[in-house]
């Protein structure tokens, strides 16, 4: 039973943090211009959004209550980067920085669950498996966008 507790625990970080990435993501598209980086954040924001529902419904299998938003800290950041590009005309790139470390940030936190796949169950599992392929994918796409 506790370590049911803690990977309800940690199953509701990794939900927090998710609901944080599609606000982030969101930001992110009001704040660009540019069509294919904008186009590219609203994309990863409908994923994210498909994740959140997949962590949802492992809570709910192990009996557990999802968390319903995101961290206060997270708001802060995203406050103070969304000031931070308001203040210069070509944010694409600081915008995109912010998501990749982001992303980064959450690849580390799924793989713990990832290397352990008999913590969750197999329907979470490809889930969690597909979703870490795609954003392994954003990330080099989205370094490949800013180069360019």
């Amino acid at each position: 039973m506790a370590n049911q507790t803690k990977l309800i625990k940690y199953l509701n970080l990794l939900l927090k943090n998710t609901y944080d990435g599609i606000k982030s993501y969101k930001d992110a598209a009001r704040n660009v211009e540019e069509g294919s980086i904008k186009d590219f954040f609203i994309e990863r924001a409908k994923e994210k959004l498909v994740l959140r529902d997949a962590i949802k419904e492992e809570i709910y299998l192990l009996e557990g209550i999802p968390v319903e938003e995101g961290s206060l800290m997270s708001l802060f950041s995203r406050s103070w980067n969304n000031f931070k590009t308001s203040l210069d005309h070509d944010n694409t790139k600081e915008i995109a920085k912010y998501c990749l470390e982001e992303e980064k940030k959450r690849v580390d936190e799924f793989g713990v669950l990832l290397r352990n796949p008999e913590l969750v169950s197999e329907t979470f599992y490809a889930a969690l498996e597909a979703h870490n392929e795609k954003n392994l994918t954003a990330i080099k796409a989205l370094v490949e966008q800013v180069k360019s």
